[in-house]
């Protein structure tokens, strides 16, 4: 090999790991405005956008995780989780930090790690829908006034970490795992709250695939997890820390 030959053959070297290189910036980009879109949908209460939008359209591998809820495979399962009853009185939000975001080698996939920072709220008694004893969002109810109103004001710290694959030249979200750190209603904290939570996160859980649409016929009627729980993880006041995410 002459020295010709070997200054193009370094050249074609350097040129593939500067194109490696923008094609991770570019996903970097492009995830970092698919959450900032998730963010902003999942504020304004528009679950179907986010479904028709950032999800992919596999219709049966995808997968969503929340908590201790268990693996819901399938897209209409998916669905489920954003296709709620809207309700006046009620406001969920979500602020995305610290991305960390690893591609796969092949440039198919990449594995994504973000600090979530929420609140979920119900005016319950304060609200013009009047809420029954039996009815699933009295259990969530975490505040009272002092004439004995409840109503739900938690302020919430999660870890999301989301696997995406790239369709039609879109990342789209393919798995989502919404691990939690802690959950506390506004004016408390979250380590005398810690015991008292676990009271109502079974109904909690049921809670948040609770949908308003229908279901289809091989549902039977129920919408139950495909698979249980990969891994949980929420801060408890004889727990340790460093169980928080199985991505990195």
């Amino acid at each position: 090999m002459n020295d010709l030959e070997r200054r193009f053959q370094k050249l074609e070297a350097q040129n593939s790991t500067l194109e490696r290189q923008l094609s991770e910036l570019r996903a970097r980009a492009e995830i970092a405005d698919l959450m900032g879109r998730y963010a902003v949908y999942y504020g304004a209460g528009w679950g179907e956008r986010i479904v028709s939008e950032l999800w992919s359209r596999d219709e049966e591998n995808v997968s969503l995780e929340y908590g201790a809820s268990g693996i819901y495979t399938g897209r209409w399962k998916i669905e489920t989780f954003y296709l709620n009853q809207v309700l006046p009185g009620r406001l969920d939000t979500i602020a995305f930090s610290s991305p960390a975001l690893i591609m796969e080698p092949d440039g198919t996939a990449v594995r994504g790690s973000w600090t979530a920072l929420g609140t979920q709220t119900d005016a319950g008694d304060l609200g013009p829908v009047p809420v029954t004893e039996e009815s699933n969002r009295r259990a969530l109810f975490s505040s009272r006034t002092s004439d004995g109103k409840e109503y739900r004001a938690e302020v919430v710290l999660q870890r999301y970490e989301v696997t995406f694959h790239r369709e039609d030249g879109l990342w789209r979200i393919y798995h989502l795992h919404v691990l939690e750190y802690f959950r506390c209603p506004y004016g408390r904290d979250w380590v005398s709250y810690a015991q008292e939570r676990f009271a109502s996160d079974g109904v909690w859980l049921e809670s948040m695939f609770d949908t308003s649409m229908a279901l289809p016929p091989e549902a039977h009627g129920e919408n139950l997890p495909s698979q249980s729980t990969s891994s949980h993880w929420q801060y408890t006041v004889d727990g340790q820390s460093g169980q928080q995410t199985s991505m990195l």
